[in-house]
């Protein structure tokens, strides 16, 4: 999906396509009683984004979301500023001052991990993989990419009981890569 700063899909608002999804999630649900969980996910936490972009409250919504459907309450949300590699916390919950401190010392190594499509996850084999767990990073959500800066859900340790990502929890994540990013972006042209 390609996603540009007012918000908008290609030219269809970012709203009216996230509520298609919505409509789609909940007819998966109706359908698919054997996957109702992962359907539910995903509704709950698209119409928690909607709703969070009409109020203006996308950072907190995003928080809500990490912490009660991926059970992470060690997060940070990031943006990193091009030219001057200046890291910005939009949103921050309940992180360790050495975490965010690892952020700030490691931006350019961030930034390189920030690209559209699919989060980078600590728990998989991939060439970021190693780096991202040696910062104590679970996984990295980009939000967007362009000339004038990247941004990103930084998600730290999970709750005790939980030991890494089930097939649920990355359709969410792939669910906030896909709509996170157009969601703050709306914020910010109002």
């Amino acid at each position: 999906m390609n996603n540009d700063k007012d918000g908008r899909s290609g030219s269809v608002p970012v709203a009216d396509v996230m509520e298609n999804a919505s409509a789609e999630f909940l007819k998966q649900a109706s359908q698919y009683s054997s996957d109702l969980s992962v359907w539910t996910k995903l509704y709950a936490a698209n119409r928690t984004m909607l709703s969070a972009m009409r109020e203006q409250k996308v950072g907190p919504a995003l928080v809500e979301i990490c912490s009660n459907l991926l059970g992470c309450e060690e997060l940070a949300i990031i943006e990193i500023e091009r030219p001057t590699e200046k890291i910005h916390f939009i949103s921050v919950e309940g992180l360790r001052p050495e975490f965010s401190a690892a952020l700030v010392q490691n931006v350019r190594t961030l930034e390189s991990w920030i690209k559209p499509g699919n989060p980078e996850i600590a728990f998989d084999e991939t060439a970021n993989s190693s780096g991202l767990r040696s910062l104590g990073i679970s996984a990295l959500i980009p939000l967007w990419a362009d000339e004038q800066s990247s941004a990103a859900i930084v998600l730290f340790q999970l709750l005790p009981q939980r030991t890494g990502f089930d097939a649920e929890d990355r359709e969410v994540l792939q669910l906030l890569a896909l709509y996170a990013g157009p969601c703050l972006r709306s914020q910010t042209r109002g």
